[in-house]
């Protein structure tokens, strides 16, 4: 873009030379001779506050030192905010995946920022039931105060082929009463056949 703006010559590879044709608008060169992208802003509110921004856009050779400066000497900023800094005085196209791949590398930042992205656990199914009463899911749901008869929390078990739940009131959740319960719970489903 530099030779086409300042001497007027293309490459005569037509690949090359059609981006800058088309984008040749976008780009001056000042009176020190350096390369500027020029950006015209597409709301009308922000164009009245600043109807046009030059950035310098850097050379190859340059960009390494920028990115490390700014991001040293202003506080190891994440790479959204090395962009959008970076962003508001320079230009040059693959500059977020510079940043991102600067904040990746940089040893201060591995040793002291938590990463909060989203990590996703591993997913193990269950497999599907077969049959009516085969597998169950059971878990303890707390009473809030207790109960008339003694109980302070409630064996929730669910039959997973129907998803019908059974409520079975406990006098506490120790593994003991679990015990005492696990070998009734057949015995229950068998004795109260499930209702559909």
């Amino acid at each position: 873009m530099f030779l086409y703006l300042h001497e007027g010559t293309l490459s005569g590879n037509v690949k090359k030379d059609k981006p800058i044709l088309i984008m040749e608008d976008k780009y001056i060169i000042d009176e020190d001779g350096l390369l500027y992208r020029v950006d015209i802003p597409r709301q009308t509110n922000l164009a009245r506050l600043k109807p046009m921004t030059k950035r310098l856009c850097v050379p190859l050779k340059f960009r390494h030192d920028m990115i490390s400066y700014v991001h040293d000497n202003c506080g190891h900023y994440v790479a959204k905010c090395l962009f959008h800094t970076l962003a508001a005085r320079y230009f040059w196209k693959s500059m977020f995946a510079d940043a991102v791949e600067y904040c990746r590398t940089c040893d201060t930042c591995q040793r002291t920022k938590i990463n909060y992205e989203h990590r996703y656990a591993p997913l193990h199914p269950l497999s599907v039931p077969e049959e009516l009463g085969t597998p169950f899911s059971m878990d303890h749901k707390v009473l809030t105060r207790t109960a008339a008869a003694g109980n302070t929390a409630v064996l929730v078990v669910v039959e997973c082929f129907s998803g019908f739940p059974h409520l079975i009131p406990v006098p506490d959740q120790t593994a003991d009463t679990l015990y005492l319960f696990g070998g009734y719970i057949p015995r229950y489903i068998a004795t109260n056949p499930l209702h559909f």
